[in-house]
């Protein structure tokens, strides 16, 4: 399977709600990193919890418009993380605003020899995701 095929395939798993699945695409002791929200997750249980407060912050959440770029061991993938906000976001003060946001999302991630990707990176904008959703004013 190529890698581009199990990053989609993670991504497509995150849509249904399966986060089990999702987590799969990350080696045992890979990391990520959000660096919109400055954390790193250093193990698969971690990343299970990172997608989890996000599925927690909307249960219809999915990635939407995604295209990939193979480029061997590295794949790049541009998508938007789409839904309603119908719970609170985790870390945060913010509880639900039941508003729909969509969110631009760029990933890239390393993979090694097994298939499994060894490091991801995560680039958002959660200062305009904060925006969307009325939970900081939108500067004039």
């Amino acid at each position: 399977m190529s890698n581009v095929t199990t990053l989609r395939k993670a991504h497509e798993a995150f849509s249904i709600g399966n986060v089990d699945e999702a987590i799969k695409v990350l080696a045992p002791n890979g990391i990520m990193i959000d660096h919109g929200r400055g954390q790193t997750y250093r193990s698969r249980g971690e990343f299970r919890n990172m997608l989890a407060g996000f599925m927690g912050m909307s249960s219809n959440i999915k990635i939407v418009d995604a295209h990939y770029v193979d480029a061997g061991e590295y794949v790049t993938a541009q998508f938007r993380a789409v839904g309603i906000q119908d719970g609170p976001m985790t870390g945060t003060p913010f509880g639900p605003s039941h508003k729909p946001f969509s969110l631009d999302v760029c990933e890239v991630w390393r993979f090694g020899p097994d298939g499994l990707a060894v490091e991801g990176h995560n680039y958002s904008d959660g200062f305009g995701l904060l925006m969307q959703l009325g939970h900081l004013a939108v500067p004039a």
